[in-house]
């Protein structure tokens, strides 16, 4: 990415930032794109592939898998509770790696509770690949 363009990208990041669902500077960093289907009760992130995501192997760095996959089940939460949920654990298993196109995050719930919920995100390449899948715990944090 030439600087220009990374500056440009991250000042309008900057200038648009703000601590609400969707909008935290980091995902405006990385360009994520949020869709919700209620009918489903998942979020899709997508992200494009650009080189601040990349790991010195020109691969996607695995954390920024996991990143977009909690951000996924976390803004799920975020959109269908009527308080906010906490990670409380995560795992990913790593599949495949890609250093092109975009990568897209689908999170659902496995087991959805009221204080607890078991949810999964799978995390695809732009042809439909599996990337990595993780699985999370979340916690109803209601504040005092």
């Amino acid at each position: 990415m030439e600087k220009k363009k990374f500056m440009e990208l991250m000042e309008k990041a900057y200038d648009t930032y703000d601590f609400k669902p969707e909008s935290i500077f980091m995902f405006k960093a990385l360009q994520l794109n949020f869709d919700y289907n209620e009918e489903e009760r998942t979020c899709t992130i997508s992200c494009p592939i650009t080189d601040i995501i990349l790991n010195p192997s020109g691969i996607v760095h695995g954390g920024i898998y996991a990143f977009i996959a909690d951000s996924a089940m976390g803004h799920l939460n975020f959109h269908l509770k009527d308080a906010p949920y906490i990670t409380l654990e995560l795992k990913t298993s790593y599949f495949k790696a890609t250093a092109k196109g975009e990568i897209r995050a689908t999170a659902r719930y496995i087991k959805e509770g009221y204080k607890v919920s078991f949810m999964e995100c799978d995390v695809v390449n732009e042809n439909g690949e599996m990337l990595c899948k993780t699985t999370g715990t979340f916690y109803r944090y209601e504040k005092k």
